[in-house]
């Protein structure tokens, strides 16, 4: 009888289980780029009022792709998101979605892109430029706040009258250099100054009235500036020589 029992028992059909799947989201905002992506199986009671259900037999961790990776990065190191919805299925940003991404606003560019210029311009005058005096021999001046101060100082001290005044051409020795040679470096380093301050001006009223920050992005100190603004520089610096030769 037991025998019986027991092949009874054995012949009963057991019930499969249901498989169990969870859910899984995206976040997308209004240019289609995936912003956020969870499954509800780690996150159990999250909030999906506005999200995309882009699996609803998934695994339990969240995947972009029913074979792809788990928990994949959604953004770059620098904070642009990576993948985009298609309506379907996600897809990978191009290179150039992503740099556009990376371009501020029109105002933020300008901010930025004056702040470059700025930091250029001052570089430039600081480095200095060339001499040549009037005996023939040339060399080369630095012009930091404090050269410019000495130099000031010495071109008054000619001014006033002195026939010759110490000062150092770059890597040499202080010398008492005459009137000439001190009124010649002052020239020099007028213009050099006057030049740079004058191409920063005009490049900061270029960056001014660009239209888009990718425009805004092209312009580096030392490009060719538009034929108006050249017209402009190139007057007010043949007005400077004059007054400085003067």
């Amino acid at each position: 009888m037991d025998e019986v029992w027991n092949e009874a028992r054995e012949a009963e059909t057991v019930p499969e289980a249901e498989p169990f799947y969870n859910r899984h989201y995206i976040t997308v905002d209004a240019q289609g780029r995936i912003t956020d992506g969870w499954s509800d199986g780690p996150n159990p009671g999250r909030d999906a009022a506005g999200a995309v259900c882009i699996n609803g037999q998934g695994e339990y961790q969240f995947r972009l792709a029913p074979d792809g990776e788990e928990n994949p990065p959604l953004y770059t190191m620098d904070g642009v998101p990576l993948y985009r919805w298609d309506g379907g299925k996600a897809a990978l940003r191009t290179q150039a979605e992503l740099e556009a991404d990376r371009i501020p606003p029109l105002p933020q560019a300008r901010a930025q892109k004056l702040a470059q210029l700025s930091a250029a311009c001052s570089a430039a005058i600081v480095a200095g430029c060339g001499v040549e005096l009037p005996g023939g021999s040339t060399g080369h001046i630095s012009l930091t706040a404090e050269d410019q101060i000495n130099l000031t100082n010495a071109a008054a001290a000619v001014g006033d009258g002195a026939a010759a005044y110490p000062y150092h051409l770059d890597g040499g020795l202080c010398a008492l250099y005459p009137a000439a040679d001190i009124r010649a470096m002052a020239r020099a380093a007028t213009a050099h100054k006057l030049y740079h301050t004058t191409y920063y001006n005009h490049l900061a009223a270029w960056v001014r009235r660009c239209e888009s920050a990718e425009e805004v992005s092209a312009i580096t100190y030392g490009a060719e500036l538009p034929e108006d603004l050249a017209e402009h520089m190139a007057l007010i610096l043949n007005a400077g020589e004059g007054a400085t030769n003067a």
